[in-house]
């Protein structure tokens, strides 16, 4: 029995000391629906112009994560506004999109489900904000 706790022990810290030291997370900025803002040290502009919500419905056990589907406007400092969708399961969309020298990638979307179902009414655009992490392109 002691033969077997000490070779599991010895494999516990074998497997930790294999795992890859994690880089540092991306920053992230917080998209509220309709309004612009600004990615750090970019002078691009986000803005969150359209939701769809598929997300498992209150008090109801899914078996997926459901559909988030987001249109954002990208405006770079100099040129032309450019229409995105981040999305983490719809065909016309990928979670991340590289877009005026940033890497935009969806994160999350709040509030939950539950939340939006205590509003009594549909959610509204405003209603809604979306995490993205980003990353400036060398």
């Amino acid at each position: 029995m002691r033969l077997l706790i000490s070779a599991l022990a010895l494999l516990a810290c074998t497997a930790t000391a294999a795992l890859p030291h994690s880089e540092e997370p991306l920053p992230q900025i917080v998209l509220t629906g309709g309004e612009g803002q600004m990615v750090p040290d970019s002078g691009v502009v986000l803005l969150l112009t359209k939701i769809d919500d598929q997300r498992c419905p209150a008090e109801v056990d899914c078996y997926w994560e459901g559909m988030i589907r987001a249109e954002i406007t990208v405006t770079p400092p100099k040129g032309e506004p450019v229409q995105i969708v981040l999305c983490n399961l719809c065909d016309d969309g990928e979670r991340s999109a590289t877009v005026a020298g940033l890497t935009l990638t969806l994160m999350s979307l709040a509030p939950s489900m539950e939340e939006l179902a205590k509003y009594a009414r549909p959610p509204l655009l405003t209603d809604y904000e979306l995490t993205v992490a980003y990353q400036t392109l060398p």
